[in-house]
């Protein structure tokens, strides 16, 4: 009686995908700059003050260009700062337009980034929402990034040599 029971609960478990299976290995962290294809400017943060926004500027090689990927389940990451140790983040919504700036790293939606399909976007999973991606204002050094609806316009695209 009991090994019919264990037998269903089992295949109940498996076909829902529930589980039973190892999670997958996540890749090792990694510390990149965050280039803009359209300018060639680097993402840093305006100063190392937790807050503060974040701005294109000419790359230097310095540590407030170089970012540490901190890989999460899901396909999701953080994106931490060498210089502030804070992480790159979205504080007012999905909306365009919304600041991008760096906060104390923490287990919050504001946080979670992806590098998009064509793996070269910066897109942010606030609120659970994939829809905005960080772009490029202009071409001037220090303007802030913002957050605009993905679309793959060149303002969007990011390559991330190793910093």
């Amino acid at each position: 009686m009991r090994k019919p029971l264990i037998a269903l609960l089992f295949t109940t478990a498996v076909t829902a995908g529930i589980g039973l299976t190892a999670a997958p290995a996540q890749a090792e962290s990694e510390i990149v700059k965050l280039v803009s294809v359209q300018n060639g400017k680097c993402l840093q943060p305006k100063t190392l003050e937790e807050g503060d926004v974040i701005v294109q500027q000419a790359c230097n090689g310095t540590h407030a260009q170089q970012w540490l990927v901190q890989y999460l389940p899901r396909n999701k990451m953080h994106l931490k700062n060498r210089a502030s140790g804070y992480c790159l983040e979205v504080r007012d919504g999905a909306f365009n337009g919304a600041r991008v700036d760096q906060w104390g790293c923490g287990n919050i939606s504001n946080e979670n980034w992806t590098f998009g399909i064509g793996n070269n976007l910066l897109g942010s999973g606030i609120s659970g929402t994939w829809s905005h991606c960080i772009a490029t204002p202009g071409s001037q050094n220090g303007l802030a990034v913002e957050l605009r609806f993905c679309n793959g316009n060149s303002s969007q695209l990011w390559r991330r040599p190793a910093g």
